[in-house]
């Protein structure tokens, strides 16, 4: 049986708590042995420094949490008063590539083909369910018409929702990215209008294309259309390469003492999810 540091400090406490009662008894009533009274006498103080020292490593002992992956400024406070980038403060994402047979290859080539498809300035209808004509309504919306349902049947999911579906049944990665897959953003407006840059998951498109330099194309919903726009997680703050083609594009305004900022410095994680139905209720529209 493995039993945590903690209940082991708090069973040794009770042992000491209970020999010092033992060792108060035999003040009041002294035993014949006077060696053994010593011993005691010697050993309490050692035994306090055990318990001690347990107590203390409990306390900085990690304690097991649930593997679901989350967003590293989430549940965070808000507060940084500084013009600051987020990357920096995030984990890396790394988990595995999913797999690669001929279905999910089939299904990476609807969404892309679905993406492409959406580009306009028209709203997504998908089997009489009007997607909300946000980012993440036109992102559900396109796992729709490829024949994927990522949200609860209302057409409305959130970003944040559409990051949990992934991490609950997909794979997040910084790298690697693959057609089809979601590429999620941080900081793109103040979405809890505090004035700072501290939004997590504020923007969602979904990837077309995939070039030889690791530009990424990919289809999202902003400015009142559904554009496609470029992103390089590898070349974050340059806007084009020497040859002038486009790397990455501003995503976010300059504001005050905050900096413009591409769609490669707000960039997130790229999530993949499995080519086969989800459960029924896989997303809450929050």
């Amino acid at each position: 049986m493995i039993t945590s540091s903690s209940g082991l400090a708090s069973s040794s406490l009770s042992s000491l708590l209970s020999l010092s009662s033992s060792a108060q008894h035999r003040r009041s009533n002294p035993a014949p042995s006077p060696g053994g009274e010593r011993l005691a006498g010697r050993l309490r103080p050692q035994l306090l420094l055990l318990v001690l020292g347990l107590i203390l490593s409990s306390a900085c002992t990690p304690i097991a949490t649930g593997t679901r992956r989350q967003h590293p400024l989430l549940g965070q406070e808000a507060g940084r008063g500084q013009p600051t980038s987020t990357t920096s403060l995030r984990s890396p994402f790394d988990d595995p590539l999913p797999d690669d047979g001929d279905v999910e290859r089939q299904g990476r080539l609807r969404l892309a083909a679905a993406a492409a498809a959406s580009v306009g300035d028209r709203p997504l209808i998908v089997g009489g369910v009007r997607y909300r004509f946000d980012c993440s309504g036109v992102a559900a919306g396109i796992y729709a018409k490829a024949g994927f349902r990522v949200d609860d049947g209302t057409g409305s999911p959130s970003t944040r929702a559409l990051y949990d579906v992934v991490g609950l049944h997909g794979s997040l990665r910084r790298d690697h990215p693959l057609p089809g897959d979601l590429v999620f953003f941080d900081d793109t407006w103040d979405s809890n209008g505090n004035g700072l840059r501290d939004d997590p998951l504020s923007h969602v498109g979904v990837v077309e294309k995939v070039f030889g330099d690791g530009t990424v194309l990919f289809v999202h919903r902003i400015g009142g259309k559904i554009v496609r726009w470029r992103l390089n997680p590898k070349r974050p703050r340059d806007r084009a390469d020497d040859s002038g083609r486009p790397l990455n594009q501003y995503l976010r305004d300059a504001e005050g003492a905050f900096p413009a900022q591409t769609t490669g410095e707000l960039f997130v994680a790229f999530g993949s999810l499995p080519a086969r139905p989800l459960p029924a209720r896989v997303a809450d529209a929050r």
